[in-house]
């Protein structure tokens, strides 16, 4: 009897392992992808230039690999799914990537994971918005303290190297955070029913579409094909175009099997350390406090956001009601 009993239970745990692992695994990727992009933006190539060689290689690579497998017909999207797939490609690949690389560009690399772990309370404000869910006194306390953490890291002095514009760059990080918040809503639904490769083409191909434009005459021009080139570079580029892309971009959405969206968006809060003591190493950034202040306040936040029992609530909705 009790065998049977803690049979579901320990899949569930399992489930669970799979899906935290996956994201730490991202986690990681993601430390290393965004110093090495700052470390080779602009003086190899231009910002846009590098996110349409990103939605190049994405879109290339899926379906190559899709076109290859074995997947039943009830597996692949069709019809409306490849449409809101699609969609779901534009804001959380294409204008995800627009905002977040230029906001790179401008700003520093611990700056840019602070900003990013606003993401959580955002899913949950954005509930509030669309989804009719119950405005209590304790989300308009820790939506505030989550907002004043990121105006704060926003209006923040700098110290670091290549921070042109760090407010605007900031500006930047956070609106591409408010796009990978709607991504993660919008997509749930579809990495569960469908194949991972042909959702992550159909999403990789929409982002080409929209990066197209604005990446052409910077990716053509871009120093990197033009000149000689360090080894390093490369190596930094092909993780980029590679590891970070296909690789990360497909552990998060196959993550998404297994956990939900609102706990994959916490590991967004290991950034500002792994990313931090990465961006230290390679001399991007020089330690600050006003970074880990930042921190602490949107931190704070989201435990008051998630102090409401009614919060809870929340993140069941998410994937159930946005089609």
């Amino acid at each position: 009897m009790n065998i049977a009993s803690d049979t579901p239970s320990k899949k569930v745990l399992n489930k669970k392992v799979i899906g935290n692992l996956l994201v730490l695994t991202t986690t990681i990727i993601y430390s290393f992808n965004t110093n090495f992009m700052k470390s080779i933006i602009p003086e190899w190539i231009s910002p846009f230039g590098l996110v349409l060689a990103r939605t190049t290689a994405s879109t290339i690579g899926f379906f190559i690999i899709a076109f290859f497998m074995q997947v039943k017909k009830e597996n692949r999207p069709q019809g409306k799914a490849i449409g809101t797939i699609m969609l779901g490609g534009l804001l959380g690949i294409g204008a995800n990537l627009l905002f977040y690389i230029k906001g790179i560009s401008l700003t520093l690399p611990i700056d840019a994971f602070v900003v990013r772990t606003a993401q959580p309370i955002i899913v949950i404000l954005l509930a509030v918005i669309f989804l009719g869910e119950r405005f209590t006194k304790n989300k308009f306390i820790g939506i505030i303290l989550g907002m004043a953490g990121t105006i704060y890291i926003v209006l923040a002095p700098n110290v670091g190297i290549h921070s042109s514009d760090p407010m605007v760059g900031d500006i930047f990080i956070f609106i591409a955070s408010v796009c990978s918040a709607l991504f993660l809503i919008l997509i749930k639904p579809y990495t569960v029913k469908y194949n991972l490769f042909w959702t992550m083409a159909w999403m990789s191909l929409a982002a080409f579409i929209l990066t197209l434009p604005f990446g052409f005459k910077e990716l053509t021009e871009a120093p990197l094909f033009h000149q000689a080139v360090p080894a390093m570079v490369w190596f930094k580029l092909s993780y980029i175009l590679f590891i970070s892309t296909m690789a990360g971009y497909a552990l998060s959405v196959k993550a998404l099997n297994y956990i939900s969206p609102f706990i994959e968006s916490l590991y967004i809060y290991l950034l500002p350390i792994t990313g931090a003591i990465v961006a230290i190493l390679m001399g991007l950034q020089k330690f600050s406090w006003h970074d880990p202040i930042a921190l602490v306040l949107i931190i704070l936040g989201f435990i008051i956001v998630n102090m409401d029992s009614s919060s809870q609530k929340v993140h069941p909705k998410i994937p159930q009601q946005t089609h």
